[in-house]
C-alpha cells in the first residue's frame, strides 16, 4: 500500500488554514497517511486553529519555528519530520480536491517518475464538483528528460504536486539560500528523474490572498533567478545546452525587470550587456554574471535573502 505525508506550511493563514486542514483530513483513497504541519512563527490565530484540528491526532505532528524562516526552510523541515514514501506539499491557504492524493498516486506507475504535477485553479463552488466524473485512471504525460522544459517554462508548484521523498532528500531538497521553495527542488529533481503531468485539478487557490508572497513580484522574480543560479552552481556537470539556456533565461529576465520596473534606459544597466553576452557561444565567468543578474530585483528593497541557517525545531 502506498503511503503519503501531507506537509502543510503555514505562516499567518488564520483565514484559510482551517479549510486547508479539513481538505487534507477529508482525503479519500487506499493509502496510509500522516500530516505534518509546519508553523513558520505565525503571529495570528493560525497556531490555535492548527492545534484544535490536528493537535490530538495520532498520525499528525506539528513543527513550530520560533522565528520566521521562510517557505524553503519550512518545507525542508516538514519533509525531514515526515516518514512516508510520497510527499504531498500543501500551502496553508490552499484547498485540495477530495481525491487529489489518490489521483496523483496513480501517476506513479513508472518507478522512475519522481515528481507529478496536476492543475490548480481559483474556484468558489463545492470542491466535489471538481472530482465528479473523472476517468478511472488520470490522463498524463511523462517527460523522461524534464530539465530543459522545467527551465524554459519556469516550472514551479506546491499544492498541485506530489513527489517521492527519497529522491527529494537525495537531491538536497529546497535550496535554502533561496527564500521561496517552489522551484529549486523541482529543478534539482529534474536533473536525474522523470516527471509526469496531468491536467486534472488537484488544488484550489483562495479567491483573495492577502499577506502572501504572490503579491511581492520582486521576491518571486528574484527567487526564480536565484534558484537557477543555485542549480548551475550546485550541478557543475550539467550539459552545456542547459548551461546556456539557464544563462539566457536568467540574463533576459533580469534586463527586462531593470528596464520595465526600474526604468533603466537601454545600455545603462549591467544586465543589458549581460543579456547580450548570454547569446555568445561561450563566455568566461558565466556563473558570476548570473548572480549579478539578481541585483535589479534587490533595488526595490522588497527582497528577503536567507541568512545563516536558523535553529531547527526539535
Amino acid at each position: 500500500m502506498s503511503s503519503v505525508s501531507f506537509v502543510i506550511t503555514v505562516y499567518n493563514k488564520e483565514d484559510h488554514v482551517g479549510d486547508t486542514l479539513r481538505s487534507v483530513l477529508d482525503q479519500v483513497g487506499d493509502f496510509e497517511s500522516e500530516i505534518v504541519v509546519v508553523d513558520d512563527a505565525s503571529t495570528d490565530r493560525s497556531p490555535e486553529i492548527i492545534e484544535k484540528l490536528v493537535g490530538d491526532l495520532p498520525n499528525a505532528s506539528i513543527v513550530t519555528f520560533r522565528d520566521n524562516v521562510g517557505p524553503a526552510f519550512a518545507l525542508n523541515a516538514g519533509i525531514a519530520a515526515a516518514s512516508k514514501a510520497f510527499i504531498k506539499p500543501v500551502d496553508g491557504d490552499d484547498v485540495l480536491t477530495r481525491d487529489s492524493a489518490d489521483r496523483l498516486l496513480k501517476c506513479f506507475t513508472d518507478p522512475d517518475v519522481a515528481f507529478v504535477r496536476g492543475a490548480s485553479i481559483r474556484f468558489s463552488g463545492p470542491t466535489d464538483e471538481l472530482s465528479a466524473g473523472r476517468d478511472p485512471e488520470p490522463a498524463m504525460t511523462v517527460l523522461s528528460a524534464p530539465l530543459e522544459s522545467a527551465i524554459r517554462n519556469s516550472l514551479s508548484g506546491c499544492s498541485e504536486v506530489m513527489f517521492r521523498r527519497d529522491p527529494f532528500l537525495a537531491c538536497g531538497g529546497c535550496d535554502e539560500t533561496v527564500f521561496i521553495q517552489d522551484q529549486s527542488y523541482i529543478w534539482r529533481l529534474a536533473t536525474q528523474h522523470r516527471f509526469a503531468f496531468t491536467d486534472e485539478v488537484i488544488a484550489i487557490r483562495p479567491a483573495h490572498q492577502s499577506e502572501t508572497l504572490i503579491e511581492n513580484r520582486n521576491q518571486i522574480e528574484h527567487d526564480r533567478n536565484a534558484a537557477l543560479c543555485g542549480l548551475i552552481r550546485d550541478y557543475p556537470s550539467l550539459p552545456e545546452k542547459i548551461n546556456r539556456l539557464a544563462f539566457r533565461r536568467c540574463a533576459g529576465r533580469a534586463w527586462k525587470w531593470a528596464h520595465r520596473e526600474n526604468r533603466k534606459p537601454w545600455g545603462s544597466d549591467t544586465t543589458f550587456w549581460i543579456s547580450l553576452m548570454s547569446y555568445l557561444p561561450w563566455v568566461p565567468g558565466r556563473l558570476a554574471m548570473m548572480f549579478a543578474c539578481l541585483s535589479p530585483y534587490r533595488a526595490g528593497g522588497r527582497v528577503r535573502i536567507p541568512g545563516a541557517a536558523p535553529t531547527r525545531p526539535g
